[in-house]
């Protein structure tokens, strides 16, 4: 089970944000942009994060609720 390490949010405007998160067993960060509190999408890499922004090439995970997002963090392996 991963336990997040170290968490820095970045406000884009007051209902938007990126976390950026690390876990205990690893020096991988995820990105994580909250979008009103409604849309988590997640990130592994900061290239997609950016291309999401430039380009709205979605990530291949995303989540319409904390605890689904949650679940995720906790349980995923790097490949």
């Amino acid at each position: 089970m991963n336990i997040i390490k170290n968490c820095i949010v970045d406000y884009i405007t007051s209902s938007r944000t990126v976390e950026t998160i690390t876990l205990n067993n690893t020096d991988r960060l995820f990105y994580i942009y909250n979008y009103e509190g409604n849309h988590f999408r997640v990130f592994t890499e900061i290239i997609d994060l950016i291309k999401f922004f430039q380009f709205g090439i979605e990530p291949k995970q995303s989540f319409l609720n904390e605890n689904d997002l949650d679940d995720f963090i906790e349980n995923y392996h790097w490949s």
